[in-house]
């Protein structure tokens, strides 16, 4: 939450008290009571940790309603990558998925260089280590347990942008799942996408149901167990056949710099 934008209003217990706004926090204090709201009139979906701003940043991924019973499951791979992502989701699916909140959009820097989200941005690309992607992601709003995500849920999030694909855009079954694992420029910004920048593309472009930004950049993800660390995807200098979105790639060196790259940040629901 942002203190800049915080009005402090205290009174003694007992006293009478209107206050118009949006109430952030209360704080009891020897007979005290100190109350801190936005104002009237300031857009909500721009103040961190906000509920309008987490609605509006980080939609839920409802991985829950993932089903090996989906008919998309039933799709028979045609090639290598469809084979391997199909028994990912399969696996994932057997292990048990919750609902998460995944971020819209790839995230920026503000004026202060600190991460935040906005569209029409640079990706905030080129300055981070994967260690420190780690640590800003937790450190982001830690009260709903901010995170890099995991590349199981990065495998879930895929497995639900198959079926919005069939369900709600009207793909083929076999299109879909081609669009996702096999030929990506359709779903995200690459070199061979139409309209192409030749360069990273601003945040918030290429909207997908409720997700932009699924190329432009990869996505970092850690693993569920030993604390690996993997690149997902693709960036704006990749065709979309080399570097589909299911594309997965474990990295090593925590230290590393990935310039093509930005954290993929979850919150809890």
């Amino acid at each position: 939450m942002s203190n800049a934008t915080e009005q402090r209003t205290v009174f003694e217990v007992g006293g009478d008290l209107t206050i118009t706004g949006y109430i952030t926090r209360v704080s009891i204090k020897g007979g005290k009571i100190e109350i801190f709201s936005i104002p009237e009139g300031v857009n909500l979906e721009e103040i961190k940790g906000t509920q309008e701003y987490i609605d509006k940043y980080f939609p839920i991924a409802k991985a829950s309603t993932l089903s090996l019973e989906d008919e998309f499951l039933k799709h028979e791979p045609e090639t290598e990558e469809q084979r391997k992502f199909k028994n990912a989701l399969i696996s994932a699916i057997k292990s048990g998925l919750s609902d998460f909140r995944a971020q819209r959009m790839d995230a920026c820097f503000d004026e202060e260089g600190n991460i935040c989200f906005k569209a029409g941005m640079k990706p905030a690309v080129g300055k981070l280590s994967v260690k420190d992607w780690k640590r800003v992601a937790k450190e982001f709003l830690p009260e709903k347990e901010s995170r890099l995500g995991t590349t199981k849920e990065r495998i879930a999030f895929l497995g639900l942008l198959i079926k919005y694909l069939i369900e709600e855009k009207g793909y083929e079954v076999k299109d879909a799942w081609k669009a996702v694992c096999d030929q990506s420029k359709d779903l995200g910004h690459y070199w061979d996408s139409e309209n192409a920048k030749h360069e990273f593309e601003d945040t918030g472009s290429r909207q997908i149901g409720e997700w932009c930004d699924l190329g432009n950049t990869c996505k970092i993800t850690e693993e569920d167990e030993a604390g690996g660390v993997s690149l997902v995807g693709g960036y704006y200098n990749c065709c979309g056949l080399n570097c589909p979105l299911a594309d997965v790639f474990s990295i090593d060196n925590p230290y590393d710099v990935y310039y093509d790259s930005v954290g993929w940040f979850v919150l809890s629901v």
